[in-house]
């Protein structure tokens, strides 16, 4: 079962009031894969992306050079170099506000921005859905986890907290470790990937191949239609980040604690509700 939220695509240029660069990129996560490559690897390489030629960008999002103008086109500019002049600008607005320092409206708005990304991950969660993984879990034989850069983290969080409630469950950071147990893995085994984007190649891949043993495949990414919902049984949407580049500050790590408690919640329910039937049994 695959869980997918229907997100709004990107408008055309024509919209009156136009996002934040790096929020439309952002969006161009659940484009195809060749156009979502290269967004991705704008969100997670900004400043280098606005310094590289077409030709270098399309070289190290390993898509053609059609591809990124293509994408820039579906963004809503004129081209290329239209679109690096605005990302060099947002880029530079946003480092002149970071200059400011700390202030007690810097306080409350990262206040504000952890609490809006915990209450809107809540809304697009389901508990049905997490009913229905939870026995997949709990009477695993073994639990994979991965995720890559901070979605690592965030696999760092699920494998402790999936422990502590009685789940056999393994984080790996290393990517090479991760892809060779998912390979081995069978039916009675599941695995997690951890991807904010679904974009992640590695990411991607691990789960790929879990899914392709038949061992349960669960997926927690920001983005329901993008490629990593497409090799998975089960999907948990965590919100986007109102502002996007910002991971780094790791601000979007407490949606992933409230995934790992939730899921707690249901692995417990689940287990009291077998308790009680094996006893009236």
């Amino acid at each position: 079962m695959v869980v997918q939220v229907e997100s709004s695509r990107l408008s055309s240029k024509e919209d009156k009031t136009p996002s934040p660069v790096l929020s439309k990129v952002e969006t161009a996560l659940d484009y195809p894969n060749a156009l979502a490559r290269v967004a991705q690897y704008i969100l997670e390489n900004p400043k280098k992306a606005v310094r590289q030629s077409l030709g270098e960008l399309s070289a190290a999002s390993q898509s053609g050079q059609a591809t990124v103008f293509r994408l820039c086109r579906e963004l809503g500019f004129e081209g290329f170099t239209d679109f690096k002049l605005a990302l060099a600008a947002e880029i530079g607005q946003r480092e002149n506000e970071l200059n400011r320092g700390l202030t007690i409206n810097s306080l409350d708005a990262t206040v504000s921005l952890i609490s809006r990304s915990v209450l809107n991950t809540r809304q697009l969660v389901q508990p049905e859905v997490l009913a229905s993984v939870a026995p997949f879990l709990l009477n695993a034989r073994q639990v994979n986890i991965y995720g890559s850069g901070d979605s690592g983290l965030a696999g760092e969080v699920l494998f402790h907290r999936l422990r502590r409630i009685g789940v056999k469950a393994r984080v790996f950071a290393n990517v090479g470790y991760a892809h060779e147990a998912a390979e081995a893995m069978t039916k009675e085994e599941a695995a997690i990937a951890v991807s904010q984007s679904g974009a992640s190649p590695d990411t991607v891949e691990f789960l790929r191949r879990a899914q392709h043993v038949g061992a349960f495949s669960l997926a927690i990414t920001c983005h329901p239609k993008s490629s990593i919902a497409k090799v998975s049984n089960v999907v948990l949407q965590i919100a986007r980040l109102p502002q996007p580049g910002l991971s780094e500050q790791l601000i979007g790590l407490p949606r992933v604690v409230f995934i790992a408690e939730a899921l707690a919640i249901a692995i417990a329910d689940y287990d009291k509700g077998t308790e009680r039937l094996i006893t009236v049994t």
